[in-house]
């Protein structure tokens, strides 16, 4: 899989699509579009168990892939801060896009943005020890919301809980390897968030441990 990220989450094609959703689909009124605040989207099952699968920030949707298959989803959305967000109901999607097909284009990037983190999330926890998966999740997640910075570069909205389940590792774990990375100067550690101090130096201590 391509892990450099940058081509994954390109900037100008996620601010289209963001802007686009903000100012055209809402507000209304079944997708819903995130006017602002911070969202988590997990999916759990008839025993309790919860896996986070992405979070969504302003511009963002959650249905689309509903609304265009047709098959329903139970999610469980955490909000991390007061959130506004709008309902736009099927019909009105369908009459956007047979107004303008060309719109088809952000939710597929819509779609396809999430599929890849999905897919993401699979590969590590398939061949990934520990230490790349939590890296890894760091750098996914930096580059997904700002994928042209590269210094102090904040990642926020997850404890050590939440981070533990989205890549199968132990809250202890977790606890654990962010201070190795903190002792080592990669990272910063704050409440409910993790700096990154320097991407560059991220992604050579990933090629590190891949090696060892």
């Amino acid at each position: 899989m391509n892990t450099e990220y940058r081509s994954v989450f390109d900037e100008e094609k996620q601010n289209r699509m963001r802007g686009f959703f903000l100012r055209e689909v809402g507000p209304t009124g079944k997708v819903e579009t995130y006017k602002r605040g911070r969202v988590n989207i997990s999916l759990n099952d008839s025993g309790g168990e919860e896996q986070l699968i992405y979070n969504l920030s302003p511009g963002e949707i959650l249905g689309e892939f509903e609304i265009l298959s047709g098959v329903g989803q139970n999610y469980l959305l955490h909000f991390l801060e007061e959130t506004e967000l709008w309902r736009i109901p099927k019909r009105r999607v369908e009459r956007i896009l047979e107004k303008n097909s060309s719109i088809y284009s952000h939710f597929i990037h819509s779609m396809t943005r999430k599929y890849n983190i999905a897919l993401y999330q699979v590969t590590y926890n398939r061949f990934y020890s520990s230490e790349e998966r939590i890296v890894e999740f760091l750098l996914r997640l930096a580059r997904s919301r700002y994928p042209e910075r590269e210094r102090n570069v904040e990642v926020e909205g997850y404890t050590h809980g939440d981070i533990g389940n989205n890549i199968n590792v132990s809250r202890v774990g977790v606890t654990n390897l962010l201070k190795k990375l903190k002792a080592l100067g990669l990272i910063e550690v704050r409440r409910r968030s993790i700096v990154i101090v320097s991407m560059e130096k991220l992604f050579e201590y990933r090629e590190e441990i891949r090696k060892s």
